[in-house]
């Protein structure tokens, strides 16, 4: 984040693209207090046919979300007076909105903090910028799938709305679930019983193969479990871990 001089700047406002009545195009809002990074994110993503808006802040980023509809959300962790976790929250519980970190942050302890949050990616300054649009395909694609596919599966009481994006319990009631652990659990439950290494996981859901060293997947598998057995009630362990390979999921799946 670059250093500012106090009163040299004036406050942003929202960079709105009107909306026409041509076919809808994902609009994506960027939030980053760097001039130049919103300036590369937007000429990257209207290369691209995205609708763009980008703002500097906390206040351009709820003037934004409260303008109506923003498919995507790319969004820095520090933002001076704000704090992109902050915004996470706010745009997962009130906007309902997916995002993507995009930071110059590398610490794992906040990215693991960032994906827990409900952020669907976590990608580190500088990027490459084809897996930067990749990413930004894999979320937008995974929130509206196919009119062809199965929208929900049953196992073990849970009901899994793919098109609501949504788990519910053998309750009825919702289990609140972070954007990476829907996308991880939707994975398995449509392959049941078969053996998946970390590394289908993380191409599935964030268009990537991990790094060895990385270990987010296991986190995130790790807290997924402890979810499931809670709002199951004692439901044995839904995913098993397959040694030297991945993950299995073992409970039987039907349409719902």
């Amino acid at each position: 984040m670059a250093p500012r001089r106090a009163g040299t700047e004036s406050p942003q406002r929202p960079r709105f693209e009107l909306r026409t009545g041509a076919p809808s195009v994902p609009h994506i809002l960027v939030v980053d207090d760097e001039e130049l990074i919103r300036g590369l994110l937007e000429r990257i993503l209207k290369r691209e046919g995205y609708e763009v808006t980008s703002v500097a802040d906390g206040p351009g980023f709820r003037a934004a979300m409260e303008s109506g509809s923003i498919d995507l959300v790319l969004l820095d962790v520090r933002l001076g007076r704000d704090h992109g976790f902050d915004l996470a929250r706010e745009a997962r519980e009130r906007y309902k909105a997916p995002l993507i970190f995009v930071t110059g942050d590398t610490d794992m302890t906040d990215k693991v903090t960032g994906l827990e949050l409900g952020a669907e990616d976590y990608i580190t300054k500088p990027f490459d910028q084809r897996e930067l649009l990749a990413r930004i395909k894999v979320v937008l694609r995974r929130r509206a799938p196919d009119s062809q596919e199965q929208h929900a599966l049953a196992f073990s009481g849970f009901v899994l709305d793919l098109a609501g994006y949504e788990l519910l319990g053998p309750d009825g009631e919702n289990v609140e679930l972070t954007g990476m652990e829907l996308s991880i659990l939707a994975f398995l439950a449509q392959r049941p019983r078969q053996a998946l290494s970390r590394d289908d996981i993380s191409q599935a859901v964030s268009g990537r193969i991990r790094d060895r060293r990385d270990r987010t997947i296991d986190v995130v598998v790790s807290k997924l479990r402890r979810k499931l057995e809670l709002a199951g009630e004692g439901n044995p362990d839904l995913i098993h871990t397959v040694r030297g390979v991945g993950y299995k999921f073992m409970a039987e799946v039907a349409p719902a």
